[in-house]
């Protein structure tokens, strides 16, 4: 009792520090009184509840980023983990702020898988380290050879050290981390090693598969350039040969003699295919497509089922790529 005592009164402290933290922030932006009470509300809210509920852990949550990765901790461990999300469905990786329950969720987390350079992470990873300094934080990235090159500006995010973070949309780079990602686990979690061992196979062979029809499929494709609203796929096009040609500049819509360029190239490489993921303006992509003839379709990266998104994205580019 004594020791959730002191964890609920640490948490309590941690969530005071935040909101205190938030406040000078907003005195010094001038937020709008309306706003800043409202937000304080909400604060407030989060931590009396902290300080009336008594810490729990059964040691059976876990975070991760986002939701492909909670896909491969479902499969190896039969889903009997609680993963806890931290970007929900439609949110942006590079703005998106957690709420009050994500916090506390991942505060009884034993630990956090994250991607290493999404925007989000970035800013908040310090505070998250703070609300539970006991967590095992993994950083799928540190296991990768990255793409880097000069600061990418998305407008409403940047990618750091111009680090592109979209790792998980290859194959080939999963494959690689597979491993990474049973061994934390079950270290974190012995009690789950049995099952994960039992699923690791069947996983790591759907992994293999997927790699493997890629390398075929680029190699028996005659075009090999794509265009991509936001340039998610960059992993994808380096590991298995692809060009991709990207609508956004530094993070923002094409202006008016940034798309007239952007069609001159969709006609120079002879694109055929221009994906968008669903949650930007269609607007430029149909424009590029009308005048171009591409085929416009409409991807999710950050769809929960891995293996069915990358085999969807293999059949366009099969398809459409001829």
């Amino acid at each position: 009792m004594e020791l959730h005592k002191n964890t609920s009164i640490r948490k309590t402290y941690l969530l005071t520090q935040f909101v205190n933290r938030i406040t000078m922030f907003a005195q010094f932006w001038r937020l709008s009184t309306i706003m800043w009470v409202g937000l304080s509300g909400l604060l407030v809210i989060c931590i009396h509840g902290c300080t009336e509920r008594q810490y729990q852990q059964d040691g059976n949550i876990m975070s991760v980023s986002i939701h492909p990765i909670a896909y491969f901790i479902d499969r190896l461990t039969d889903n009997a983990l609680d993963v806890n999300v931290m970007i929900p469905p439609g949110a942006s990786h590079g703005t998106y702020s957690p709420t009050p329950q994500q916090f506390q969720r991942l505060s009884d987390s034993g630990m956090y898988l994250r991607i290493g350079y999404l925007g989000y992470e970035q800013v908040w990873i310090g505070r998250l380290r703070e609300m539970n300094p006991s967590m095992k934080v993994v950083n799928l990235s540190d296991h990768v050879e990255l793409i880097r090159g000069l600061e990418i500006d998305h407008g409403d995010h940047k990618h750091e050290g111009g680090v592109d973070p979209h790792i998980w949309m290859s194959p080939l780079v999963m494959r690689r981390l597979l491993p990474i990602i049973k061994s934390s686990l079950v270290e974190v979690y012995p009690h789950l090693e049995e099952v994960a061992d039992r699923n690791y196979p069947d996983l790591e062979s759907e992994v293999e598969v997927l790699h493997n029809e890629y390398v075929e499929l680029s190699n028996k494709l005659t075009r090999k350039s794509f265009m991509i609203y936001h340039p998610a796929l960059t992993y994808l096009a380096r590991d298995y040969g692809f060009t991709q040609v990207s609508v956004e500049h530094e993070g923002k819509e094409p202006s008016p003699a940034m798309l007239s360029r952007i069609i001159r190239d969709a006609r120079a490489y002879s694109v055929p295919v221009i994906f968008i993921q669903e949650e930007y303006d269609m607007r430029s992509a149909e424009l590029i497509s009308k005048e171009t003839g591409a085929t416009l379709i409409q991807i999710n990266p950050l769809a929960y089922d891995w293996v069915a998104s990358m085999n969807e994205l293999k059949q366009y580019l099969g398809e459409h790529l001829q």
